[in-house]
């Protein structure tokens, strides 16, 4: 039987997006005719993409892109196809290599659909984002807090004295609250500043850093000064202010956490 893990994780966007199949439609009513807060989630997923239908057109790859990636796939197909003729023995004529064109335009034509439909909030490969779930995975496991970074204030003097711009969050109004902190160095010296909050709604790790030369991934949504973008089935939100950077990871959607935003309000990130 499906749980709640496996329907937010596995189920929730294709559910949404209409693109489950009827095996798998059935376990989903299944699940969420039980579930409260999936049905819920569902309903999040659904208004966030439609706000992001409204806000952000799709624009499609231009002409000479395209056609660089159908020759290039061509190109690759038929030495494919030439190889594998060679090293069966067979004899080599003009109608395999056809087909294996005709087959590098199929591809092409989906690659071009997935950059399409990726959308703004599925950027490619990041290594700061890979770091940034794979800091969040290992907390909701278990997290190494510092006694000396038990309430808002200690956080926020630390962030200060390490940063000098304290990214004190306030999650109370969707139900999480800040239990733990601590502080890592880079080999360079830098800091590190996590920050968990949890509650009955889920967990959201806060990851504060200085990196001058960082630069984010294309896409991403803008709300209320945060640059979303959907990670591995995740959300990961980044706040700039100049050198200093904000992350934070959660499975909550931005529209689960739109209170929190609006409620930080023009200092967004401070308290």
């Amino acid at each position: 039987m499906m749980d709640h893990r496996q329907y937010i994780e596995q189920y929730l966007s294709a559910d949404v997006d209409g693109a489950l199949s009827p095996t798998e439609r059935q376990a989903v009513a299944a699940h969420l005719a039980a579930c409260a807060d999936c049905r819920l989630r569902q309903a999040d997923e659904r208004a966030l993409k439609a706000l992001l239908r409204e806000r952000i057109p799709i624009v499609s790859a231009p002409a000479e892109l395209r056609q660089q990636i159908i020759a290039a796939l061509d190109r690759e197909d038929a030495r494919s196809n030439v190889r594998r003729l060679r090293f069966s023995g067979q004899p080599l004529n003009p109608r395999p290599v056809w087909l294996a064109l005709a087959g590098g335009l199929a591809s092409a034509a989906a690659i071009f659909v997935i950059l399409l439909v990726r959308g703004p909030g599925q950027p490619p490969p990041n290594r700061a984002f890979e770091a940034a779930v794979n800091e969040y995975l290992t907390s909701e496991r278990s997290f190494a807090s510092s006694s000396a970074l038990s309430s808002p204030a200690d956080l926020a003097l630390a962030l200060s004295t390490e940063l000098g711009y304290p990214f004190v969050w306030d999650f109370s109004s969707v139900g999480l609250t800040l239990t733990g902190a601590r502080i890592e160095h880079r080999p360079d010296g830098r800091a590190l500043i996590y920050s968990l909050y949890k509650g009955k709604s889920g967990s959201l790790l806060c990851i504060n850093f200085r990196q001058p030369d960082l630069a984010l991934p294309p896409g991403g949504q803008d709300l209320h000064g945060v640059r979303f973008y959907k990670y591995k089935n995740l959300w990961i939100g980044v706040v700039n202010y100049g050198q200093v950077f904000c992350y934070f990871v959660t499975r909550l959607t931005p529209t689960q956490l739109m209170p929190a935003l609006l409620h930080n309000g023009p200092n967004l990130g401070t308290s």
